[in-house]
Protein backbone atom coordinates (compact mmCIF):
# COMPACT_ATOMS: atom_id res chain seq x y z
CA UNK A 1 0.00 0.00 0.00
CA UNK A 2 1.23 3.48 -0.91
CA UNK A 3 1.81 6.01 1.87
CA UNK A 4 1.51 9.76 2.09
CA UNK A 5 4.90 11.51 2.44
CA UNK A 6 5.84 11.89 6.11
CA UNK A 7 5.92 15.70 5.97
CA UNK A 8 2.35 15.80 4.58
CA UNK A 9 0.68 13.16 6.78
CA UNK A 10 -0.52 15.80 9.29
CA UNK A 11 -2.35 17.79 6.57
CA UNK A 12 -6.10 17.32 6.08
CA UNK A 13 -5.91 18.70 2.51
CA UNK A 14 -2.86 18.32 0.27
CA UNK A 15 -2.28 20.09 -3.05
CA UNK A 16 -0.94 18.34 -6.13
CA UNK A 17 2.02 20.77 -6.01
CA UNK A 18 2.88 19.60 -2.50
CA UNK A 19 2.84 15.98 -3.68
CA UNK A 20 5.07 16.88 -6.65
CA UNK A 21 7.48 18.78 -4.38
CA UNK A 22 7.69 15.66 -2.19
CA UNK A 23 8.74 13.64 -5.26
CA UNK A 24 5.40 12.02 -6.07
CA UNK A 25 4.50 11.55 -9.74
CA UNK A 26 0.93 11.74 -11.04
CA UNK A 27 1.02 7.94 -11.28
CA UNK A 28 1.87 7.62 -7.56
CA UNK A 29 -0.86 10.13 -6.66
CA UNK A 30 -3.43 8.14 -8.69
CA UNK A 31 -2.36 4.98 -6.83
CA UNK A 32 -3.01 6.74 -3.51
CA UNK A 33 -6.50 7.61 -4.76
CA UNK A 34 -7.14 4.06 -6.03
CA UNK A 35 -6.04 2.59 -2.70
CA UNK A 36 -8.33 4.93 -0.71
CA UNK A 37 -5.51 6.77 1.04
CA UNK A 38 -6.58 10.14 -0.40
CA UNK A 39 -9.67 11.33 -2.27
CA UNK A 40 -9.75 13.82 -5.10
CA UNK A 41 -11.42 17.12 -4.20
CA UNK A 42 -10.72 18.79 -7.56
CA UNK A 43 -7.88 18.92 -10.11
CA UNK A 44 -5.51 20.60 -7.64
CA UNK A 45 -6.42 19.24 -4.18
CA UNK A 46 -6.79 15.94 -2.36
CA UNK A 47 -8.27 15.10 1.02
CA UNK A 48 -6.09 12.96 3.29
CA UNK A 49 -8.35 10.05 4.33
CA UNK A 50 -5.68 8.88 6.79
CA UNK A 51 -5.63 12.25 8.59
CA UNK A 52 -5.92 11.58 12.32
CA UNK A 53 -5.88 15.14 13.67
CA UNK A 54 -8.83 17.26 14.64
CA UNK A 55 -11.16 17.81 11.69
CA UNK A 56 -11.92 21.45 10.89
CA UNK A 57 -14.24 22.33 8.00
CA UNK A 58 -12.38 25.62 7.53
CA UNK A 59 -9.36 23.68 6.20
CA UNK A 60 -11.47 22.79 3.14
CA UNK A 61 -11.97 26.45 2.16
CA UNK A 62 -8.54 26.82 0.50
CA UNK A 63 -8.97 23.53 -1.37
CA UNK A 64 -12.41 24.41 -2.72
CA UNK A 65 -11.88 28.15 -3.34
CA UNK A 66 -8.26 29.06 -4.05
CA UNK A 67 -8.46 32.60 -2.64
CA UNK A 68 -11.27 31.91 -0.16
CA UNK A 69 -11.41 33.72 3.19
CA UNK A 70 -13.76 32.66 5.99
CA UNK A 71 -16.12 35.58 6.58
CA UNK A 72 -19.40 36.88 7.98
CA UNK A 73 -21.29 34.61 10.43
CA UNK A 74 -18.75 31.79 10.11
CA UNK A 75 -16.00 34.16 11.26
CA UNK A 76 -18.24 35.60 14.00
CA UNK A 77 -18.88 32.09 15.37
CA UNK A 78 -15.13 31.33 15.22
CA UNK A 79 -14.46 34.43 17.36
CA UNK A 80 -17.33 33.62 19.79
CA UNK A 81 -19.22 36.74 18.73
CA UNK A 82 -22.43 34.90 17.85
CA UNK A 83 -24.62 32.09 19.12
CA UNK A 84 -25.88 31.46 15.55
CA UNK A 85 -24.85 28.19 13.93
CA UNK A 86 -24.60 28.72 10.17
CA UNK A 87 -25.66 25.80 7.96
CA UNK A 88 -22.57 26.33 5.81
CA UNK A 89 -19.30 28.21 5.70
CA UNK A 90 -19.39 31.84 4.52
CA UNK A 91 -16.47 32.41 2.14
CA UNK A 92 -15.29 35.69 0.61
CA UNK A 93 -13.73 35.73 -2.85
CA UNK A 94 -12.18 38.50 -4.93
CA UNK A 95 -14.73 39.97 -7.34
CA UNK A 96 -12.78 38.61 -10.34
CA UNK A 97 -12.52 35.04 -8.98
CA UNK A 98 -14.49 32.17 -10.41
CA UNK A 99 -17.13 30.98 -7.94
CA UNK A 100 -16.69 27.24 -7.46
CA UNK A 101 -19.52 24.81 -6.91
CA UNK A 102 -20.20 24.29 -3.23
CA UNK A 103 -19.35 20.79 -2.04
CA UNK A 104 -22.05 18.73 -0.33
CA UNK A 105 -19.96 18.82 2.84
CA UNK A 106 -18.99 21.25 4.13
CA UNK A 107 -21.54 23.43 2.35
CA UNK A 108 -20.19 26.86 1.42
CA UNK A 109 -21.81 30.19 0.54
CA UNK A 110 -19.64 32.48 -1.59
CA UNK A 111 -19.56 36.28 -1.48
CA UNK A 112 -17.68 38.27 -4.11
CA UNK A 113 -16.03 41.39 -2.76
CA UNK A 114 -14.26 44.35 -4.37
CA UNK A 115 -10.50 44.71 -3.92
CA UNK A 116 -10.55 46.94 -0.82
CA UNK A 117 -13.27 44.97 0.97
CA UNK A 118 -11.69 41.61 0.08
CA UNK A 119 -8.10 42.45 1.06
CA UNK A 120 -8.78 44.25 4.37
CA UNK A 121 -8.21 42.34 7.61
CA UNK A 122 -7.16 38.90 6.32
CA UNK A 123 -5.42 36.72 8.91
CA UNK A 124 -3.85 33.29 8.47
CA UNK A 125 -4.70 30.74 11.16
CA UNK A 126 -2.18 27.91 11.63
CA UNK A 127 -3.23 24.80 13.48
CA UNK A 128 -0.39 22.30 13.33
CA UNK A 129 0.31 21.68 9.64
CA UNK A 130 -3.11 23.00 8.54
CA UNK A 131 -3.98 26.60 7.70
CA UNK A 132 -6.93 28.70 6.64
CA UNK A 133 -7.58 32.39 6.04
CA UNK A 134 -10.19 34.35 8.00
CA UNK A 135 -11.06 38.00 8.47
CA UNK A 136 -10.08 39.54 11.80
CA UNK A 137 -12.75 40.47 14.33
CA UNK A 138 -13.08 44.12 13.31
CA UNK A 139 -13.46 43.35 9.59
CA UNK A 140 -16.01 40.66 10.47
CA UNK A 141 -18.10 43.19 12.41
CA UNK A 142 -17.97 45.70 9.52
CA UNK A 143 -19.05 43.07 6.99
CA UNK A 144 -21.90 41.84 9.17
CA UNK A 145 -23.18 45.39 9.61
CA UNK A 146 -23.01 45.88 5.83
CA UNK A 147 -24.88 42.59 5.18
CA UNK A 148 -27.32 43.02 8.11
CA UNK A 149 -30.40 43.04 5.85
CA UNK A 150 -29.38 39.73 4.29
CA UNK A 151 -28.17 38.09 7.52
CA UNK A 152 -30.88 39.51 9.77
CA UNK A 153 -30.86 42.56 12.00
CA UNK A 154 -30.94 40.63 15.31
CA UNK A 155 -27.92 38.39 14.51
CA UNK A 156 -25.99 41.48 13.32
CA UNK A 157 -26.73 43.35 16.56
CA UNK A 158 -25.76 40.30 18.62
CA UNK A 159 -22.37 40.23 16.88
CA UNK A 160 -21.81 43.94 17.49
CA UNK A 161 -22.82 43.67 21.19
CA UNK A 162 -20.62 40.63 21.78
CA UNK A 163 -17.71 42.38 20.07
CA UNK A 164 -18.11 45.54 22.16
CA UNK A 165 -18.23 43.46 25.37
CA UNK A 166 -15.26 41.26 24.45
CA UNK A 167 -11.71 41.48 25.73
CA UNK A 168 -9.16 42.55 23.16
CA UNK A 169 -11.59 44.67 21.17
CA UNK A 170 -9.95 47.42 19.13
CA UNK A 171 -12.52 50.18 18.61
CA UNK A 172 -10.04 52.44 16.79
CA UNK A 173 -9.29 49.67 14.26
CA UNK A 174 -13.03 48.99 13.93
CA UNK A 175 -13.68 52.67 13.15
CA UNK A 176 -10.74 52.80 10.73
CA UNK A 177 -12.10 49.77 8.85
CA UNK A 178 -15.66 51.16 9.00
CA UNK A 179 -14.50 54.38 7.36
CA UNK A 180 -12.49 52.71 4.59
CA UNK A 181 -15.29 50.17 3.95
CA UNK A 182 -18.03 52.85 3.94
CA UNK A 183 -20.06 51.60 6.91
CA UNK A 184 -18.99 54.21 9.49
CA UNK A 185 -22.25 56.18 9.28
CA UNK A 186 -24.18 52.94 9.82
CA UNK A 187 -22.09 51.57 12.67
CA UNK A 188 -21.57 54.83 14.65
CA UNK A 189 -25.11 55.18 16.06
CA UNK A 190 -25.07 51.58 17.35
CA UNK A 191 -21.62 52.04 18.90
CA UNK A 192 -22.71 55.22 20.70
CA UNK A 193 -25.52 53.28 22.36
CA UNK A 194 -23.35 50.28 23.27
CA UNK A 195 -20.23 52.08 24.52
Amino acid sequence: MQKIPEKLIERQYISIDEFHNAGYSNYKIRRLVDEGVISCVNRRWYENIMYSGEINDFYAVGAIAEHGVVCLMSAAVYYDMSTERPSGIDVALPRSARVPASPDWPAMRFYRMGDMRYSTGIEEVREGENTFFIYDREKTVCDIILYRNKLGFEPAMEVLKMYVNSEGRDISRLLKYAESLHVKSTINPYLKVLL
